[in-house]
């Protein structure tokens, strides 16, 4: 399955995850309804029966596309980052480049993609370093990470006509203290900066995802 395609409710567990995730709750087919339906994300209610109790309970579930998150450095140690609006928390956000999965693509084809688009970047040595849901309680999608070493301007930026989107290096040194402060303040964000500060590898984690 790639990492785009929607997760049926009887996988909720992806391969390399461990035992203590499989789910306490199972789903109870034949009670689906469809909620709303958009470009982004399909809204529905699904059914779920506590296996340690007899409750059962309708839960809202937004299926969304799984996303990736490109940390691009250049050979002077800095993160190309991009500096654009967020209609959530109306506010100017300093966030890692990256958007969603396309149907087919794999996580370290779409960081690719979506650092081109963003900053007209590319680089070497792309990896990929795992993923984690960004809002479990609600939402089906993952963000997944990715690495690109050595970048340099290939082209202008080519994103959404939507998007305004200002390219900015911020040395790694100082990546910590922007988190600190809030500028760097989109959670997703965080948790991936902060995970690969630290060195970690998440479940997921291969040399292409």
């Amino acid at each position: 399955m790639s990492e785009s395609e929607p997760k049926s409710p009887e996988s909720a567990v992806p391969s390399g995850w461990p035992e203590a995730c499989v789910p306490s709750w199972n789903y109870v087919s034949g009670h689906d309804q469809p909620m709303l339906e958009t470009w982004l994300f399909k809204l529905r209610r699904e059914r779920y029966a506590s296996t340690r109790s007899a409750k059962t309970h309708d839960f809202f579930v937004a299926e969304i596309a799984d996303a990736v998150h490109v940390i691009a450095t250049d050979d002077r140690d800095r993160v190309l980052m991009v500096r654009q609006f967020r209609v959530g928390s109306r506010t100017d956000s300093l966030e890692t480049p990256g958007g969603l999965i396309d149907p087919g693509e794999d996580a370290i084809t779409a960081g690719i993609r979506e650092l081109r688009e963003e900053t007209g970047y590319e680089g070497e040595n792309p990896r990929c370093f795992g993923a984690f849901w960004s809002l479990p309680s609600l939402g089906t999608s993952r963000i997944w990470n990715v690495t690109i070493e050595n970048v340099r301007k290939v082209a202008e930026p080519h994103g959404d006509p939507t998007e305004e989107l200002t390219p900015e290096w911020v040395e790694k040194k100082d990546v910590a203290a922007k988190i600190a402060s809030g500028e760097i303040h989109h959670g997703c964000v965080i948790s991936g900066l902060t995970i690969w500060l630290a060195g970690l590898k998440l479940p997921g984690a291969t040399v292409s995802c």
